[in-house]
């Protein structure tokens, strides 16, 4: 049975909250944007937008403060899927950037996908495999700072110097409903704008040309990460034995190398924080042997 490619999923969530904004901003239906999508007082807001706002006001009004405790609730069952599944900036780079594709057939990686993706399947000892993914849970760490959260403190310490929310100009979600609003405007009222030309170019610049925005620059995703700290759900696992590391002793390099977030299952000395896991599944995708599953929860020793 041909095994589903949670990329084209992604892409269809994606797509669906899309929507569901467009509709809101056409038909007037009161559910928001992606930057507040909800009804009345109870909504999922942006929590970098809603803390920025919120400094720039220099007040913490009731509705603020109960949407980033829905928010609080949904990162900490779901970690950091707004990141793959609702956010366009990696689909739109992997679309953009993408220039080799790892070719998957009945299960089994391709000899070109293999060397793309450093899998050069040396044998190595067992115990060394084993010593490895004994270290697992260093993944566990909560949080490791890098520049986002330095970014992040920038962000909302300028929004509280200069009185409005700094970041939400360069947003990628923000500049995506901007441009849509502009497009949708330019039809119906036949008003050209500006922003139809710059935001695009903005948006361009940060996911081809700053291709870590999301790893290196993002801060919306390093106050996300904070957050996912709370998550125990929705994990990967590895089943020890489908892995090729360690049932047939072959240095693969399939998910490690596909991983956006630089979480290396079987190395916790040479991988990011567990947190920063964005659910993506393009680790389960490419995995040509089906070791890797998000089960609801994982068991305590993995």
């Amino acid at each position: 049975m041909a095994r589903i490619r949670f990329s084209r999923l992604r892409v269809i969530t994606m797509l669906f909250f899309f929507g569901l904004a467009a509709i809101g901003l056409a038909f007037k239906t009161g559910i928001g944007t992606l930057c507040d999508l909800g009804y009345g007082a109870i909504s999922a807001i942006c929590p970098l937008g809603a803390l920025e706002t919120a400094l720039a006001g220099r007040t913490f009004p009731a509705r603020t403060l109960v949407s980033l405790a829905v928010v609080v609730v949904i990162v900490a069952a779901l970690g950091r899927f707004f990141c793959a599944w609702i956010c366009p900036a990696p689909i739109l780079r992997g679309w953009i950037l993408r220039t080799e594709q790892v070719v998957v057939v009945n299960g089994q990686g391709s000899e070109d996908a293999v060397n793309h993706l450093g899998g050069n399947f040396k044998n190595q000892g067992i115990d060394d495999v084993v010593a490895s993914l004994k270290s697992h849970q260093r993944l566990n760490r909560k949080l490791s700072l890098d520049s986002r959260h330095f970014i992040l403190g920038g962000a909302l310490l300028s929004s509280a110097i200069f009185g409005f929310p700094v970041f939400c100009l360069v947003c990628p979600v923000g500049l995506i409903l901007a441009t849509f609003i502009g497009t949708w405007r330019l039809f119906q009222f036949n008003e050209p704008s500006w922003m139809l030309l710059v935001f695009p170019v903005i948006f361009i610049i940060e996911i081809v040309v700053c291709r870590k925005w999301c790893r290196k620059i993002c801060p919306l995703g390093a106050l996300l990460s904070i957050l996912s700290g709370l998550n125990r759900s929705f994990r990967p696992r590895v089943n020890h034995s489908l892995c090729r590391s360690v049932s047939q002793k072959m240095d693969c390099a399939y998910c490690k190398n596909v991983c956006d977030e630089n979480i290396n299952l079987h190395n916790s000395e040479q991988s990011r924080p567990i947190a920063e896991c964005t659910k993506c599944r393009e680790c389960a995708d490419v995995c040509p042997a089906g070791a890797i599953s998000f089960p609801l929860f994982s068991k305590k020793r993995e």
